[in-house]
This record gives C-alpha cells, sequence and structure tokens, in this order.
C-alpha cells in the first residue's frame, strides 16, 4: 500500500514546496501524515521549519524512525481524526493534508475541514493535495481516477473516493473555511493544490 501511495503523491511534492514556502511558515502540521515523506522534503528544504506529523500511532511509529536524524524539529501527534474528541495541534503556520481527504465520506471530510479550523490561527493556510478527477488533462486520466475510486470504496473503507473540485469546494465552505486559491496540474499526475484559510 505504501508504495502505491508513495508512487503517486510523491510526485508532487517537489512541486508544492515553493508555493508552501512562499508564504514563510515556521511550524507545519501534516495531517495523515503517513511515513513522513512530506515532513521530510520539508525539513530537507528548509533548516529553520518544524513539522509536527499527526496519524494513527502505527504510521507515526515508521515516521520516527525515518525522521530520526532530524531531531526536535520533527514532532509527532497520535490522533485519530474521526474521533470527535480528537484535537489537533494548533495555531500552525500552515496545514497540509497530501492525498489523505478522498480517505473520507463528504461529511468526514467537512468534519475534519472544521477541526483544521478549530486549531488554525486567524493567518494558517490550510493547503489540501488531491487529482481531483475533473481537473485532469487527458480523459484517460479521469476515467482512471474515477475507476480508481471502485477500489478505495470496495477494498479500503466503504466511503474513500477520488473527488471533483466542487465536491470539495463544498466541503471547504461547509466547515466554514475559504478557498483562497487553487493550483492545478501539479506534478505529472496532475494533483490540485487548494489553498484555504479562515474567512
Amino acid at each position: 500500500w505504501f508504495t502505491f501511495d508513495h508512487f503517486y503523491s510523491d510526485i508532487a511534492f517537489p512541486e508544492i514546496l515553493p508555493p508552501v514556502f512562499s508564504r514563510r511558515p515556521q511550524q507545519i502540521v501534516d495531517i495523515g501524515a503517513n511515513t513522513g515523506k512530506w515532513a521530510k522534503k520539508c525539513l530537507e528544504y528548509s533548516p529553520d521549519v518544524k513539522v509536527t506529523l499527526v496519524d494513527l500511532p502505527g504510521q507515526l511509529a515508521v515516521a520516527k524512525k525515518n525522521l530520526k536524524k532530524f531531531g526536535a524539529r520533527a514532532a509527532f501527534w497520535p490522533a485519530n481524526v474521526l474521533d470527535p474528541n480528537a484535537a489537533l495541534p494548533p495555531k500552525a503556520d500552515a496545514v497540509l493534508m497530501s492525498q489523505f481527504l478522498d480517505c473520507f465520506s463528504e461529511k468526514q471530510i467537512t468534519d475534519i475541514l472544521k477541526k483544521v479550523k478549530k486549531a488554525a490561527g486567524p493567518h494558517t493556510d490550510i493547503y489540501i493535495l488531491e487529482p481531483l478527477w475533473d481537473r485532469q488533462e487527458f480523459a484517460a486520466a479521469a476515467y482512471c481516477l474515477n475507476h480508481t475510486s471502485l477500489y478505495f470504496t470496495n477494498i479500503a473503507n466503504g466511503n474513500s473516493k477520488m473527488y471533483a473540485f466542487e465536491q470539495l469546494k463544498n466541503c471547504i465552505e461547509n466547515a466554514g473555511l475559504t478557498l483562497k486559491e487553487t493550483f492545478n496540474g501539479v506534478g505529472r499526475f496532475a494533483y490540485t493544490l487548494l489553498r484555504c484559510g479562515k474567512k
């Protein structure tokens, strides 16, 4: 699973580093951090940045091994984001969710984004990186993404799917957040990076 997941998202990481770091974040929260590959890119990109990784304990155990050399610049926050009592790290400069929200239903996505909003400061940038099926350059790519949804729904957890732009935009707005900037065509597999924030 890790090989399948990282094959796609890793390709987009180098391209999203410049827009994310153009706003000079000092503290980044990586929600759905998995094995820590995005956090590693950030820690290597800027010697001053600190990253807090949020995920289930099993994933964070792997991430801790992968990020050991960065010492205290990498922090770990075990949490199940679907738990209504779970809190997220507060007032980060930037929050990133990479290929994470497609693991959930639209209601769950909205609830997660409400948690993110509650933890965010007034100027926190909230980034969502997803392969949106209706933002693909080629029809064959949209076709493949839609059929990947069948895999997610049936094999993963019954809720996961690849979303269209308007579906995620509705979740963002329903959570009380504002979509501020959209970057399309990110990486070889045409990801979309959404920058959101508080109204």
